[in-house]
């Protein structure tokens, strides 16, 4: 089991299932599938929930996160952090748009 930070965060939005994002030939990009190795060794599948958000503070900076549609392609999902008034702009993935900004407002 990977001994990975965590932190906690805050529901800001909780998003939406879209049928034809979830339920559709891109149904792999729009779910988690993690397999927790806490009391069990069953696979769960977990939503990248539309419109989805988190706030979350990081060495007493606050971030939010937001899953939106990619602009090359609109049925793979993107990721947005927002903080201290730095927008990353839609990147691949919430570690790489949280990565971008804490860079920026960290130093």
């Amino acid at each position: 089991m990977s001994k990975g930070h965590f932190t906690p965060g805050k529901l800001v939005t909780i998003g939406s299932l879209v049928p034809e994002l979830h339920y559709g030939p891109f149904l792999r990009d729009w779910w988690y599938f993690s397999d927790s190795q806490i009391q069990d060794s069953h696979i769960y599948a977990i939503p990248i929930r539309l419109g989805f958000q988190v706030a979350l503070k990081l060495n007493q900076k606050h971030f939010i996160i937001r899953i939106v549609r990619k602009l090359e392609n609109p049925n793979i999902p993107g990721f947005i952090c927002e903080g201290e008034g730095i927008n990353s702009g839609v990147l691949s993935s919430s570690s790489a748009a949280i990565n971008t900004i804490y860079g920026r407002v960290h130093w």
